[in-house]
């Protein structure tokens, strides 16, 4: 019982910790810089649970931002509850072609262990994340046993449906509370939040998406948060981006909107010609968010 505890938890914080922090809040909105091959570490987190390219996943991230709840969102309960949960993936009503990567991410572009996990061919994509995923899961079996197996498996399928939580349930009306008048349907949805490691508040996030801290109160737990404050007393997390104190007050008027807080694409994503990583600087975009402001 001992190792099948010890292996779920590390398993869940591991893999849970490599979708909130490595392919969320750092890699869509560069909340925070870390060492790269810290950084690899933590995203191979969800890699190792089945959440794909990087690059794709991102790519999907960022236009949910730019469309949310309207069309062009890959994933909203507008288009029915099961399309926002997992039917998305399987018949997708928007996908951002691979044309637009270098519009949409161009930063993760040029990096070479994210395009080598993610070939042209979207079938290769995943075959290749398979198949890593499973010889993962053999060194598991071979070095710590069948319980350590299964205990992992529960661990990685338990949030990997948290992470498709977040993108049904927290953009339900009927489900959880908001604290910011959004252009959006998302919701702060407390078990969601406990579930996905500090993702389902949800709309938090939606009123300052580039901020490192989604539970913006101590009512609000969020895990993911607690692992950035770990890795910044130990040297390794700089440049936290969270919001203004004073950003935080203004955003409880009903008269308030968060389109400057949103990720900024081109409306017209075929007609680029020099994209800019304005990614890479929301340091000196974005003045409603500060390092290490809250």
């Amino acid at each position: 019982m001992l190792l099948f505890l010890t292996v779920f938890v590390a398993s869940y914080l591991y893999h849970g910790l490599g979708i909130t922090i490595g392919y969320h809040r750092l890699l869509s909105h560069r909340a925070i810089k870390i060492p790269r091959i810290l950084e690899y570490f933590i995203v191979s987190g969800g890699y190792l649970c089945f959440e794909g390219s990087p690059i794709a996943w991102v790519a999907t991230h960022r236009v949910h931002h730019k469309f949310t709840d309207k069309e062009g969102d890959p994933h909203s309960p507008r288009d029915g509850f099961w399309h926002s949960f997992i039917g998305w993936l399987f018949a997708p009503q928007f996908k951002t072609p691979k044309e637009q990567f270098p519009v949409v991410v161009p930063d993760l572009l040029r990096d070479p262990v994210y395009r080598a996990l993610d070939p042209s061919n979207p079938k290769t994509q995943w075959l290749i994340c398979l198949s890593v995923c499973l010889v993962f899961r053999a060194l598991i079996l071979l070095f710590l046993g069948p319980v350590a197996l299964v205990a992992n498996l529960l661990a990685a399928a338990t949030i990997f449906i948290a992470a498709f939580l977040v993108n049904s349930v927290c953009h339900v009306p009927q489900f959880g509370y908001r604290n910011f008048e959004t252009t959006d349907g998302s919701r702060n949805v407390w078990w969601v939040g406990l579930l996905a490691c500090g993702e389902g508040w949800h709309n938090n996030h939606h009123a300052f998406p580039q901020s490192a801290r989604h539970g913006l109160s101590w009512k609000e737990p969020d895990i993911s948060w607690y692992a950035i404050v770990l890795m910044k007393a130990l040297g390794l997390a700089k440049d936290i981006r969270l919001p203004k104190k004073k950003d935080l007050e203004l955003a409880t008027d009903s008269a308030w909107t968060p389109d400057s807080d949103k990720i900024r694409l081109p409306d017209n994503l075929e007609n680029i010609e020099n994209p800019v990583a304005a990614l890479e600087k929301l340091a000196e975009i974005e003045s409603r968010l500060t390092p290490d402001a809250v």
